[in-house]
């Protein structure tokens, strides 16, 4: 007959066993993640700079993880759809999205039937890279300076056009946010795409274009285009020679981005290890030149970080639109 207390021993110790028991068995999971292959999601369309850096970046990750990386393109309503996708399918870890700055700062206040809340449904994973906005002219323009822009703008403002790509774009906003500044109206004049943009400033339909680094530096690389100034904090080390507007306005830091971000509810454990292996990755040789073909720098935070630097980005674009009575569509 066994005594209480030999009872009350022993179911103890098998407690404990088990305890023992679930804790092994959920290492392994824990530390062979990724278990399946990984799902990074590009709300823009194929042959853009976020889905070929996504692509460069997830061939190098699979490598790493031993899993496979999926990148799907689901462009449309600036990101919304995207995301909306990523919201109502399956929340297993293994599901990221690939995103420009837009996608999670502006698109959420653009889009009035969007089907997401970006700041309660996602959260960071990795700030991949940022880069400037650049401001060019065409070629043949008697501007060489950004003060040479600023008083031709000021001489004939409602003559003066400054084009971007897309409504209320962060080029677009970049150029507003640069009257403001200045104290020097222009006339904004977004146009569908950068292709368009650029044309309108070739064609001399519009006076400067300010966009991105990619679409621009091949016209300027070209002698189509003329490059004036980038909106970087410093000169960017690949263009000493190229000021910022900076010097000239200080603190006018206008910077587009990529991101990863995850489905809330991901797990902490993915969420450090896809940050860990993105920071990593981006210092290698392949992806270094591959951001300085594009205009960006790799940006090396910590999931904390990034949140707060998503949310500054966020607060600041939301006042700039709301200054300009941007309406939601």
């Amino acid at each position: 007959m066994i005594s209480s207390k030999r009872r009350t021993a022993l179911a103890v110790c098998v407690t404990a066993l088990l305890g023992c028991g679930a804790a092994l068995a959920q290492a392994p999971a824990q530390a062979t993640w990724p278990s399946k292959p990984v799902r990074i999601w590009v709300p823009s369309p194929a042959g853009t700079a976020p889905d070929i850096v996504a692509r460069v970046m997830g061939d190098k990750l699979s490598k790493a993880w031993g899993q496979p990386v999926i990148i799907e393109n689901r462009p449309g309503a600036g990101g919304m759809i995207g995301l909306g996708a990523i919201k109502s399918g399956a929340q297993d870890d293994h599901t990221f999205a690939f995103v420009p700055a837009s996608a999670i700062t502006l698109s959420p206040y653009m889009f009035r039937n969007a089907q997401v809340d970006v700041v309660k449904d996602f959260v960071p994973v990795a700030l991949v890279a940022e880069g400037p906005m650049m401001m060019a002219v065409n070629a043949s323009s008697p501007a060489n300076s950004l003060a040479d822009v600023m008083a031709m703008a000021k001489k004939d403002p409602n003559n003066f056009v400054v084009t971007s790509p897309f409504i209320y774009s962060v080029p677009h906003l970049a150029g507003e946010v640069l009257g403001r500044t200045s104290g020097i109206p222009m006339r904004a004049v977004p146009y569908a795409n950068s292709g368009a943009a650029i044309a309108a400033v070739m064609n001399n339909d519009a006076q400067i274009i300010i966009d991105g680094i990619p679409p621009i530096d091949p016209m300027v690389k070209g002698g189509k285009l003329k490059a004036i100034a980038v909106f970087s904090d410093v000169r960017m080390a690949s263009r000493p020679q190229l000021p910022t507007v900076a010097e000239t306005y200080p603190g006018m830091v206008i910077n587009g981005w990529f991101g990863i971000i995850a489905p809330r509810g991901t797990s902490a454990q993915a969420i450090e290890r896809v940050n860990r292996d993105v920071v990593q990755v981006a210092k290698t040789p392949e992806l270094t030149e591959r951001f300085d073909a594009f205009g960006v720098y790799a940006k090396n935070l910590t999931p904390a970080q990034f949140g707060k630097y998503w949310n500054d980005d966020r607060v600041r674009w939301e006042k700039v639109l709301q200054d300009i009575g941007a309406k939601p569509q």
